[in-house]
């Protein structure tokens, strides 16, 4: 049995401030899944 996964794809995470490899974090509220890009000061 394979893990859960969810996988996003296109160039719409991009126009949203998304590139590949960067970090994000998942966290769930009120039984929604937020994903927030992963802020490097």
């Amino acid at each position: 049995n394979p893990p859960p996964q969810l996988t996003l794809k296109g160039r719409w995470l991009e126009d949203l401030g998304f590139n590949t490899g960067q970090p994000v974090i998942v966290t769930v509220e009120r039984g929604r899944l937020v994903i927030e890009t992963e802020l490097r000061i």
